[in-house]
């Protein structure tokens, strides 16, 4: 298998440079970012990297500083209710076209909870779309573990994911990928949204997805110095939570066209950037995360 042309890389990070698209970054601070994100590019071979936290000025200088031949930079910071979607992605043109994009909110009393920003992308050598949903869910600080916010946020994107599969008729290839702020094993995801660790489970069921990220939850030896994604730098229990995540519906897991890879560290530790984000006077405090999803020959 030519790993280059028959897999496609998905990737998230969450770059901490604008909390709710409002711009705090420094020099220094976007200079870090941009060294990032030209290593999932360059390095990472990331074909598809989607961006939370961001302001329309951060992508304004990520999109000058970071261009690299034949890969698109695009913005879907839009205002909603009296909050706003903080993401930006980055593709890889060739194989990569992106067919649509759209809000998923959900109303709750006076409040617009933000759901996921929904792409319908067209994919070389794939028959059907991909679907590929990214969320940023509410801060443990403004929305406290199992309050239910999360679970609705949870059972509106799962209505949406029905939704999909409703109108395909068959197993859609669908991704979930972003910062939920929950662990895989909060309900928000595991039972809401019916994402699992069990993947021969995934195998015979074709509603379950399969979350590869339960076995970030204690990752950690002299050569992987993270045990998570997210680093909270005041833990008096635990520092490191697995709060980034991707996730894969059924069609990845039952392998006919596409499967989802298994030789995947699905954690980009940047030796770096890692110590940078240990650090207690550094504002960056997530890891990129990453799929891959290769071609069935």
């Amino acid at each position: 298998m030519d790993s280059q042309a028959d897999q496609v890389i998905f990737a998230w990070w969450n770059t901490s440079l604008a909390p709710s698209a409002k711009s705090r970054s420094t020099p220094e601070q976007k200079a870090v970012a941009c060294s990032v994100i030209l290593y999932l590019i360059q390095v990472g071979r990331a074909d598809f990297i989607a961006l939370g936290e961001m302001s329309t000025e951060d992508f304004a200088h990520v999109s000058e500083v970071c261009q690299v031949e034949g890969y698109a930079f695009a913005t879907e910071i839009t205002s909603v209710g009296r909050s706003s979607f903080d993401i930006c992605y980055i593709y890889n043109c060739a194989k990569i076209f992106v067919y649509s994009t759209k809000d998923i909110v959900t109303q709750k009393g006076g409040s617009t909870l933000k759901v996921a920003k929904k792409m319908e992308l067209v994919v070389a050598g794939a028959t059907s779309f991909f679907h590929v949903y990214i969320s940023h869910w509410p801060s443990r600080l403004w929305c406290q573990q199992n309050d239910a916010n999360r679970h609705l946020l949870g059972i509106r994107l799962r209505d949406s994911i029905d939704a999909v599969i409703e109108d395909d008729g068959e197993n859609p290839f669908v991704i979930l990928l972003g910062d939920y702020n929950d662990e895989p094993f909060d309900e928000s995801l595991s039972q809401q949204v019916m994402a699992t660790r069990d993947v021969d489970l995934v195998h015979k069921r074709e509603h379950l997805f399969y979350n590869p990220f339960w076995k970030y939850l204690c990752k950690t030896n002299s050569e992987h110095p993270a045990a998570g994604s997210y680093y909270y730098k005041s833990g008096e229990i635990t520092r490191w939570h697995t709060f980034d995540q991707l996730i894969f519906s059924h069609a990845f897991i039952e392998a006919k066209e596409w499967r989802l890879a298994t030789d995947c560290d699905h954690i980009f530790e940047i030796p770096s950037y890692t110590q940078m984000v240990k650090s207690a006077g550094s504002k960056f405090d997530h890891l990129p995360v990453y799929g891959i999803i290769e071609r069935v020959i």
